[in-house]
């Protein structure tokens, strides 16, 4: 009886543990003193931290680079503005971007994310002009995902929906989110989708979706979360993942409530 007593109370626990909320560093943890967002740094700061995973963006430059930043428009040292997707990448990076970082390529991105495979990639491809180029986009990142052989803990993310089809399409089996906002959790169901990502202002207001996502086994994901008392909501809605662009307090939060 004691032995049944001990494997009853063991499920429970797992059980439990496995429906914490969890924290994704959003562009990293990039408010540490001396970092930046989408950053080698801010990805470094976030695997240092232990956090669930880091959202990065990528866009494909003009000569077909894949850098991560969050754009499209990007001042450059002499004041102006310039579109990154318009750009070349040489133009791109001669410009630092906050505390004197430079934009990384994503090659650059991935050599650090190799360095610890606990924490999740959550690689967020950004719309482009056309779906030709957004093919060409999702092509080239899935083909460096499969060269640098991180595709155990890379994850994706895109407001395009063809961007995610393309994503399922190239590599199967791959977790693909939504984040637009406006599909139901039935319709991503259908569409093959391992989640969604929603904004609190559509989350909040709509707090059945978390409860129909999860009856149909999608994960869900609350943004932005840089508040505790949204920490909070999200804590309580079970969601399974909260976005912040402050994971210290995302973290503590969560500990004082689980």
């Amino acid at each position: 009886m004691k032995q049944i007593l001990c494997t009853i109370a063991a499920a429970v626990f797992l059980a439990g543990a496995s429906a914490q909320t969890r924290v994704v560093a959003h562009r990293g943890y990039h408010a540490k003193k001396g970092s930046a967002e989408n950053t080698v740094s801010s990805l470094r700061n976030a695997q240092e931290l232990g956090v669930y995973g880091m959202e990065f963006d990528v866009n494909l430059t003009a000569d077909d680079s894949l850098i991560v930043f969050h754009g499209p428009w990007l001042k450059t040292i002499d004041n102006r503005r310039i579109h990154v997707q318009k750009s070349n990448y040489r133009e791109i990076v001669a410009n630092p971007i906050e505390n004197g970082h430079s934009i990384p390529t994503l090659r650059e991105f991935f050599r650090q994310g190799q360095k610890d495979t606990h924490t999740q990639l959550i690689l967020e491809v950004k719309k482009h002009a056309t779906p030709q180029r957004e093919t060409e986009v999702v092509e080239a990142i899935v083909s460096l995902v499969r060269e640098m052989g991180v595709e155990g803990h890379t994850e994706y993310l895109s407001f395009s929906q063809h961007v995610c089809r393309e994503l399922m399409r190239l590599q199967p089996g791959a977790k693909v989110t939504y984040v637009n906002g406006d599909l139901t959790p039935d319709e991503l169901k259908e569409q093959g989708y391992a989640g969604l990502s929603y904004n609190l202002n559509i989350l909040m207001n709509r707090p059945e979706w978390i409860v129909r996502a999860h009856e149909l086994g999608l994960e869900v994901t609350l943004w932005m979360t840089n508040q505790p008392d949204i920490v909070e909501w999200g804590i309580r809605h079970q969601v399974d993942f909260v976005s912040s662009d402050d994971p210290v307090m995302a973290k503590e939060t969560i500990r004082k409530h689980q």
